[in-house]
């Protein structure tokens, strides 16, 4: 499995702290960085870790914006499964073991599954509270059969525009090179529409948890209404 985080200026209280649990990782085989700027590349490399053999490091010739980083780094993956992973976010060791045997448990299903996690735990970093808003999706699995129904349910947004899943490398083949203006904000809801379209389940996983951090300029401060209005503005049903 490959760990793929695209990153801009996210070293400080993040990656310096997540990045060596990824590469510590007995599950982890490859971590790729794909950096808008370049400025995380050089805090790695002052930290001494460019040279760990598990470590890829891309910077991007201009700035792609957050789908587009995202999409960038399934290309980039060697591997056939891609836990494509914020970088403002914290995941313990756990959860790469958990992903592992939701892979192994699926058998030759889990090359058409989006692991999620229903633990998704959001941490307002100025308050300190702590809410999860997904526990009613636990357990189930979205296809083209009820993508349109999830639509409706409360807090479908913050499961689908969680940002944080872990792919089949072969759902790149789905995701169209999009201009970041064109995105508004909704790049994992236009991700896993174009992988549902084509065929994928989304896989919300009880086992699988981690800290979402949400801070001064995370989109997670994107209310519910406002991304029902995004939604109106686009064709996102299937």
């Amino acid at each position: 499995m490959t760990v793929a985080v695209p990153t801009m200026n996210r070293w400080k209280n993040f990656l310096e702290r997540q990045l060596p649990v990824y590469l510590d990782h007995p599950k982890i085989d490859c971590v790729v960085i794909c950096d808008e700027t370049g400025e995380d590349i050089d805090h790695i490399c002052e930290a001494g870790i460019q040279d760990d053999p598990k470590l890829r490091l891309y910077q991007n010739e201009s700035v792609l914006g957050i789908y587009g980083n995202k999409r960038n780094c399934l290309l980039k993956a060697p591997t056939k499964f891609v836990a494509v992973l914020d970088s403002d976010n914290f995941f313990d060791p756990s959860y790469f073991e958990t992903v592992t045997n939701c892979i192994q448990r699926d058998g030759s299903e889990a090359e058409k599954m989006i692991y999620v996690a229903a633990g998704n735990e959001r941490l307002f970093l100025d308050t300190g509270r702590v809410e999860n808003k997904i526990g009613h999706f636990s357990g189930m699995r979205i296809n083209r059969a009820n993508w349109n129904q999830v639509l409706e349910t409360p807090a479908w947004n913050f499961l689908l525009n969680d940002g944080n899943a872990v792919w089949p490398k072969e759902v790149v083949k789905h995701m169209p090179d999009i201009p970041d203006e064109d995105i508004a904000a909704t790049d994992s809801i236009l991700a896993m529409r174009q992988a549902i379209q084509a065929g994928f389940t989304l896989s919300v996983e009880p086992g699988l948890s981690y800290v979402h951090t949400v801070h001064d300029g995370s989109e997670w401060n994107q209310t519910e209404a406002v991304s029902s209005k995004l939604l109106r503005m686009r064709n996102w049903r299937v």
